[in-house]
């Protein structure tokens, strides 16, 4: 059998002959027994058995040659690219109809040609690739500058003093040195977005639930059960459409709360439900929350026990990717009323983190910090409600029981020690003390 011959091109690369490529002209049509006994094998083209095999009940086994087995590949080759510029022209077509940016480009596979040059030419330059050949870079692997899609690091922020502060020197310091990218999020989005959602359809413009359900159920919990966290202390708006034009999560999270308490055996509930969850799953790798956001999810963890220690968690992590743990001492300082409501959120969300933790020998998140200590300081702003007295409570007797939790572990099976009685008076006449300070203060609520 002849080889292909290469001869010298003008600039000392390979050159193909002008000579055809030959092909391997035999094939085999027989199977193996009739091969071995030199007999004509009737086989024909799609069928498993020669009539000989299969009077006798042999196997009837035949051998592919070389070119048979090129042909098949070949075929296979043909159909999976064919595919794959479906799949692409179909994802294009998504793209333009969702108004979002082509992501992945659209380029014509290698030709026949193209793929022996390159096989030929295994060193060849990107620059150098044969014309409309996808050789430079891959369509599905992600660019080099490509950022972190979570807040792991600080944002660069100019117009804050706080750059500076010592707390920061060290990471700082360690972004200046590297001028690793993506060890920081995104710098060119520093400012995050507004969000709105007024022109973005939700689960209620999409018909999974009511407008009028919606209304009813929103209605319910604004009349009773919103109550029931200290006053109404996790719901801002008044209305269900102020509601949805602010945070989808917090409207599935109040419909699923109240369908939970609805009489009409479960049918609603099991309608909300499952889209709570669903949004929560998608909230977990969103880029941007909103203040309502977090609420919804302390919502969830108070209402719905099958996942409070989860919504619980995730709801403390997105805030402090908000930073809110630093708006207790701001709000303060400059007892600014956006400062004000995300200290109240923090401590919102400290009351949550310990109930769901320490009831069930889990160690809590937040800290008691200087800021969680002090919390009674900001109850001598202005235009603090019983709402905000009765939040604070909590944290007091969560501080409480924090001290408890640390100073007797988690072990609920071990016996007191001999020198630990002192300890349990103290935290026994702590819990006497904390009763009657704030027993004065809070008035009597209806709903409760």
């Amino acid at each position: 059998m002849k080889r292909t011959r290469f001869e010298g091109s003008a600039d000392g690369g390979p050159r193909e002959s002008a000579g055809p490529v030959p092909k391997i002209s035999r094939k085999i049509r027989a199977c193996q027994e009739c091969q071995t006994r030199k007999i004509k094998c009737d086989i024909e083209l799609g069928q498993s058995q020669c009539a000989r095999c299969a009077r006798i009940g042999l196997d009837c086994i035949v051998n592919k040659s070389l070119q048979t087995l090129l042909e098949d590949e070949n075929q296979w080759k043909e159909s999976m690219e064919m595919q794959v510029r479906n799949l692409q022209a179909a994802l294009a077509d998504v793209q333009r109809h969702l108004n979002l940016a082509q992501t992945v480009h659209l380029q014509p596979s290698l030709s026949p040609q193209d793929s022996r040059m390159a096989m030929q030419n295994p060193g060849l330059p990107r620059h150098m690739a044969p014309q409309g050949s996808p050789v430079a870079t891959s369509p599905l692997r992600p660019s080099d500058v490509t950022a972190m899609t979570r807040e792991n690091s600080p944002e660069p922020e100019m117009h804050e003093a706080q750059e500076q502060a010592i707390g920061n020197a060290p990471m700082a310091s360690l972004f200046e040195v590297t001028k690793l990218r993506n060890i920081r999020s995104d710098p060119g989005a520093m400012v995050h977005p507004k969000v709105t959602l007024a022109s973005e359809p939700d689960f209620i413009s999409q018909g999974k639930v009511s407008l009028s359900e919606a209304e009813g159920l929103f209605s319910t919990f604004c009349g009773t059960l919103n109550a029931y966290l200290w006053g109404g202390i996790a719901l801002v708006h008044r209305t269900l459409a102020e509601t949805r034009n602010s945070s989808t999560l917090l409207t599935a999270a109040i419909l699923a709360v109240t369908a939970l308490h609805a009489q009409d055996g479960g049918q609603a509930f099991d309608r909300c439900y499952p889209i709570f969850l669903e949004l929560t799953s998608q909230s977990v790798f969103k880029r941007y929350h909103s203040l309502d956001d977090i609420r919804g999810l302390c919502l969830g963890a108070f209402w719905l026990s099958d996942v409070s220690w989860k919504l619980s968690g995730l709801a403390v992590r997105i805030a402090t990717e908000l930073k809110l743990h630093q708006f207790c001492a701001k709000a303060l300082q400059g007892a600014s009323p956006e400062h004000v409501e995300k200290a109240r959120l923090w401590y919102f969300l400290y009351v949550c983190d310990h109930h769901f933790s320490i009831a069930y020998g889990r160690p809590p998140v937040i800290h008691d910090d200087a800021t969680i200590t002090s919390h009674e300081t900001l109850l001598q702003l202005p235009d603090m409600t019983q709402a905000d007295f009765r939040l604070h409570s909590q944290v007091g007797v969560f501080i409480i029981l924090s001290r408890v939790f640390h100073t007797f572990g988690s072990d609920r099976s071990r016996l007191v020690a001999n020198d630990e009685f002192e300890a349990l008076r103290r935290y026994d006449v702590d819990l006497n003390h904390w009763k009657d300070h704030w027993e004065s203060q809070l008035r009597k609520e209806k709903f409760i």
